[in-house]
């Protein structure tokens, strides 16, 4: 009985290692805000190697009180940001969040994060897997001009 239980047990380990190996996180940073900002982005590539679709269902970070999946999207000539429930990166392909398309919004930060800090942030998934990833928080260059967006 004690063998059978620990090869359930590397079983799963060993799937869940395959599963964190085929979906990657690479070029992930947070944009620095001004002091007192209630608000914060974040961008990254996720790369999906696995032969499934993978759904993102939510976000969490011990840093904030709430982050929602956001893309922005323009409506008779406005730029507007709309939530998403859930951001799919289908079989063998890459979604990339970046300014002006879609990104994490970081909402309620519990401290105050400047060029050089780290935070830590959750990626929750339909399958109920978790990948956690440390995230940089740096400023945005003169090519990432913020687009201004209205709820």
């Amino acid at each position: 009985m004690r063998l059978l239980k620990f090869l359930l047990v590397l079983a799963i380990s060993f799937s869940q290692i395959a599963w964190a190996e085929s979906v990657q996180i690479s070029e992930q940073w947070v944009r620095e805000a001004p002091p007192n900002a209630k608000v914060l982005a974040a961008f990254m590539l996720i790369d999906n190697q696995s032969a499934e679709s993978q759904t993102i269902i939510s976000v969490t970070s011990p840093d904030f009180g709430t982050i929602e999946i956001h893309q922005t999207v323009e409506h008779d000539g406005m730029m507007h940001m709309k939530k998403q429930e859930q951001l799919i990166i289908n079989s063998k392909q890459q979604v990339i969040l970046k300014p002006g398309s879609y990104h994490l919004m970081l909402m309620q930060p519990k401290r105050q994060l400047t060029a050089g800090d780290e935070v830590d942030l959750t990626l929750k998934f339909a399958s109920d897997e978790e990948l956690i990833i440390k995230v940089p928080v740096r400023k945005s260059s003169a090519s990432e001009k913020p687009v201004h967006h209205h709820h």
